[in-house]
């Protein structure tokens, strides 16, 4: 696999929105941080940017509504160890009426590396029927926003090509 061509300093250019020093109990038998704990750096990196579309949990709480992953793609570029301070860095790649595909970036901040990208197509879904359906037109509406506001970096997201919303 090779590296991709997106540096720290454009990856810095999009929010930090989680930040995190890894603890012993992330490692696996191997000793290293185990797959699970990458999506859930990400998923973690997620809640600030569904809070401030007004996706979060006060929508989940008070909605018949809620997200559901579809589809992630985990690339890997640097180990993470313990001790290492991490943070996330999400990107808004495609939004339709009831999807929206995200790119996570994980950054070793100790190592100053790309430690990993997570790529995530969720679907906004009405948990009466457990079905698809449209995001509200508010957060539809800030979505489009963050979408456009990512659209004018002047990096391309480095995605797998395979997905999308």
């Amino acid at each position: 696999m090779s590296r991709i061509a997106t540096s720290l300093s454009e990856i810095r250019q999009l929010d930090r929105t989680y930040e995190l020093t890894i603890p012993g109990d992330f490692l696996d038998e191997n000793s290293h941080v185990n797959v699970q704990y990458y999506l859930h750096l990400v998923e973690r990196g997620l809640g600030p940017v569904f809070e401030r579309v007004g996706l979060g949990e006060v929508y989940a709480a008070a909605e018949p509504y809620g997200n559901f992953a579809l589809e992630q793609h985990i690339r890997y570029f640097a180990e993470i160890l313990v001790d290492d301070r991490v943070s996330v860095h999400i990107r808004l790649i495609e939004l339709t009426a009831k999807r929206v595909y995200f790119m996570g970036f994980l950054v070793n901040e100790t190592r100053e590396q790309l430690a990993a990208t997570v790529e995530l197509v969720m679907m906004n879904v009405d948990m009466r029927e457990r079905r698809g359906a449209p995001f509200p037109a508010d957060a539809y509406a800030e979505l489009e926003a963050l979408l456009m506001q990512h659209e004018q970096l002047h990096w391309r997201a480095p995605v797998c090509g395979i997905m999308s919303a």
